[in-house]
């Protein structure tokens, strides 16, 4: 499943065959609604998509693709973090743009599609959020700011509460949270299958930078191409894969040699978003500046297939988000 930001649209393709197999209208008010990301819920059998411009995230049926309910969360809702065994949904707001300056994650419960509470992080444009595997702790990452937030679940909706907080450069670690200086540009989060290490991609500064979650503390900084955007960890936690949004290229970054390979294709252009398979074989990267998707072989990293996502229209169909049903 696909976003089209560009033609509001949900592309969904097989990655096996790369062939392009139906588009789902998401074109929720007639207006340019923006669909960004996607999220699958592979046990309960819905997936959730939002929309940055029309403000709302919203639930389809996994097995019809028929859209079942929605809810909106106010301007920009960005990406999404996913607790299937209670049905909750964690949604960011989306980076910066001039109307919208929110500090706020909300928390929706997925079987009645309500907000039923909110934490304000302090810092504007929270977009990066991860949820631990015990699914007592939310990772955010402000991408204008200089900071990132530890947010325990159970404090959801107490008005006074802030999160802990920890600086993305010890530089920073006198600031204040709401200083707005846009250096790191934080994109994304990704955490370690144990949860003791974060990953987050610092799209100001062509860097991936490695966390300990127990203190906060900085472990390691991983050099990428230009501007890397959205992440992936493989099942085991083996490697990372960055793709580089202003670089044409992945970033695959062995955790266990630290070894970096690079995937360069020209045909790409302003990469986006990237997702595994279930069995880590097949990786599919989204190129909003031409339309595409492309699906890699893991093993040899050599390019399976391109897949045109486009409705037909004259519009850029701009694929962003990715998921995949495992």
């Amino acid at each position: 499943y696909i976003t089209l930001q560009g033609q509001d649209k949900v592309a969904v393709i097989d990655i096996n065959a790369g062939e392009l197999l139906k588009h789902v209208d998401v074109d929720f008010l007639n207006v340019k609604d923006d669909p960004h990301y996607v999220v699958i819920d592979n046990t309960n059998n819905y997936w959730y998509c939002t929309l940055i411009s029309t403000g709302l995230v919203l639930k389809f049926d996994l097995n019809t693709d028929e859209l079942v309910d929605s809810v909106h969360v106010g301007s920009n809702p960005a990406l999404m973090a996913l607790d299937v065994e209670n049905q909750y949904l964690y949604v960011s707001r989306f980076m910066d743009r001039e109307a919208t300056n929110s500090q706020n994650i909300h928390q929706i419960d997925t079987k009645t599609m309500t907000v039923i509470d909110t934490v304000d992080v302090g810092a504007y444009s929270p977009h990066g959020i991860a949820l631990s595997s015990d699914l007592t702790t939310l990772w955010v990452a402000s991408n204008s700011g200089q900071h990132f937030f530890k947010i325990e679940i159970n404090r959801f909706g107490e008005v006074s509460y802030q999160p802990q907080y920890f600086p993305i450069s010890s530089v920073y670690a006198d600031s204040p949270i709401e200083l707005d200086h846009r250096i790191f540009n934080a994109l994304e989060i990704e955490l370690s299958n144990d949860d003791s290490r974060l990953y987050i991609s610092c799209s100001g500064i062509d860097q991936v930078r490695v966390f300990s979650t127990a203190t906060g503390d900085s472990l390691a900084t991983i050099t990428t191409g230009i501007k890397p955007w959205h992440m992936q960890l493989t099942d085991d936690g083996s490697k990372l894969y960055v793709v580089n949004r202003m670089g044409n290229s992945v970033t695959i970054v062995n955790l266990e040699t630290n070894e970096i390979s690079i995937v360069q294709d020209d045909s790409m252009n302003m990469l986006h978003g990237c997702a595994l398979s279930g069995n880590n074989k097949l990786l599919v990267v989204t190129s909003p500046g031409n339309g595409n998707a492309y699906i890699y072989d893991t093993e040899t990293n050599t390019l399976l297939h391109t897949v045109n996502l486009s409705d037909g229209s004259e519009q850029n169909p701009m694929p962003t988000g990715v998921a995949i049903v495992q």
